[in-house]
């Protein structure tokens, strides 16, 4: 979650009157801001700027934090640019695209295209439709992050694409890793219309913003995802859109994320007080978890044991998904997991399998990293 500094530059950047101006001191006090700021603080200071702006205050740092802002609307425009003739290639040939993470956020719920910095566009393409969108995206000069004949897309949920000029573009064909495609079909059913510098396109109703964001905000990262908590409040807290807390509850259950959404809410009600309605957070407070839940959140937000550095925490995070993908399906049969695996860890054959996975126990005694597929 967020250091106790990083809170204080949260409530001054969400809250208002009073509590947001002490908030915006205090973080003041706390430091060279210029010098020392980690990178996720970083991002947040253009919707700082935009709420010490709408108060009114007068301060000299004001001059330097309308510049950051200035310059986030600015990259944000030109990405928004330079993006939309690649989602109009995408509908011109009948493929269904959906915003998510910060395109969505920004141009739906925060409806200014500073206040949330992004280096990249995430978009949700239907699982049919992979394919053909790769194959056009390749055509017109985009470079996939693996070759299209090593795409397996029964286990991953997404891969990146960038061009000539350094540009990344995601591709989803899974809101999240795990998801499964029955309930896929909730994200598609429930979306809201956006436009991409003129470009249509849909994006997540706030229900599942919220919880896209949760799930994804309370994992480990190097780089610290504290503005998913400025995501959160925002749509929570939103005068324009209402969250649907009983489809919320029930979409963490039957994806199995209980445990991230009940941590995420948790520490969201405690230290922030958005507009959670007490049994709401009564209900999610008692919402069933798993073990092997606990263990993918123990993996997932403990940079010691992360799934990127620990071989055995890959492991345990990608039975965690493959039991999230065959929920409901009866017994699944050991080679189905063991070809879920090949894919995870690479190996080209069964034998290859074998042999990574003793590379893998030796590994895990000896404490050496060992390479298996990102997230």
């Amino acid at each position: 979650m967020a250091t106790s500094n990083q809170e204080l530059l949260l409530k001054a950047a969400l809250h208002s009157g009073e509590e947001s101006l002490e908030s915006f001191r205090k973080w003041r006090a706390s430091g060279d801001w210029e010098e020392s700021l980690d990178p996720g603080s970083y991002r947040l200071l253009p919707l700082l700027y935009i709420n010490l702006h709408q108060q009114g205050v007068d301060d000299p740092v004001m001059g330097k934090l309308k510049g950051i802002y200035r310059q986030a609307w600015s990259k944000n425009q030109t990405l928004f640019h330079e993006m939309a003739p690649v989602i109009s290639r995408l509908r011109d040939a009948g493929i269904k695209i959906m915003l998510l993470k910060g395109a969505a956020l920004s141009l739906l719920y925060y409806k200014n295209n500073g206040a949330r910095p992004m280096a990249d566009i995430d978009v949700l393409i239907p699982l049919k439709q992979i394919r053909p969108a790769t194959e056009l995206l390749q055509k017109a000069g985009w470079i996939p992050s693996m070759p299209l004949t090593d795409l397996d897309i029964s286990y991953g949920h997404a891969m990146a694409l960038t061009n000539p000029r350094g540009r990344e573009f995601d591709l989803h064909w899974r809101p999240f890793n795990g998801c499964r495609d029955i309930y896929e079909k909730d994200f598609w059913d429930g979306a809201l219309p956006v436009a991409l510098a003129g470009v249509d396109a849909l994006a997540p109703n706030p229900t599942d913003m919220l919880l896209h964001v949760i799930i994804h905000g309370v994992v480990w990262n190097p780089v610290p995802p504290i503005r998913w908590i400025a995501d959160a409040v925002t749509l929570i807290n939103s005068a324009e859109f209402t969250i649907d807390w009983q489809r919320l509850i029930g979409m963490a259950r039957k994806h199995h994320l209980g445990l991230r959404l009940k941590t995420g809410l948790q520490y969201l009600q405690e230290r922030f007080q958005p507009l959670i309605p007490p049994a709401v957070m009564k209900a999610v407070i008692n919402i069933p978890v798993s073990y092997l839940e606990k263990v993918e959140y123990r993996f997932m937000t403990d940079s010691r044991e992360n799934e990127n550095t620990s071989p055995y925490a890959a492991f345990c995070c990608h039975l965690c998904r493959f039991r999230r993908l065959n929920a409901g399906r009866g017994i699944i049969s050991a080679l189905t997991f063991s070809k879920s695996l090949q894919w995870r860890l690479n190996a080209r054959n069964g034998g290859d399998l074998l042999f990574k996975g003793i590379r893998i126990t030796a590994d895990m005694f000896l404490s050496r990293p060992f390479y298996v597929r990102q997230r």
